[in-house]
């Protein structure tokens, strides 16, 4: 289900990119709701991470989509959220 870009939650809680996170989704032509599915469908991967970090990792079409978030604050909004702070996508 396609969400709003503002509106994109994963575990009820909303997905808010860094700068370097947002360069990245757009320098392979991804966004929040790309994010959303990997989060969702992709299993847990890589290093063992702090508390409240999360690395998930999606193979698709021939490419392995990886993302890793974060427990954050969204100062602005003045609630929790999920930073996103890196996409990375590989050929597979």
């Amino acid at each position: 289900m396609e969400h709003s870009p503002l509106d994109v939650t994963w575990k009820g809680t909303p997905l808010v990119p860094t700068k370097a996170a947002m360069d990245e989704l757009f320098k392979y032509g991804l966004d929040l709701n790309d994010v959303l599915a990997v989060l969702e469908e992709g299993k847990p991967s890589g290093r063992a991470r702090k508390k409240g970090v999360f690395e998930y990792c999606l193979e698709r079409g021939g490419f392995a989509v990886k993302v890793v978030v974060a427990e954050s604050l969204d100062v602005f909004n003045k609630r929790d959220c999920w930073a996103v702070v890196h996409v990375g996508r590989v050929k597979t």
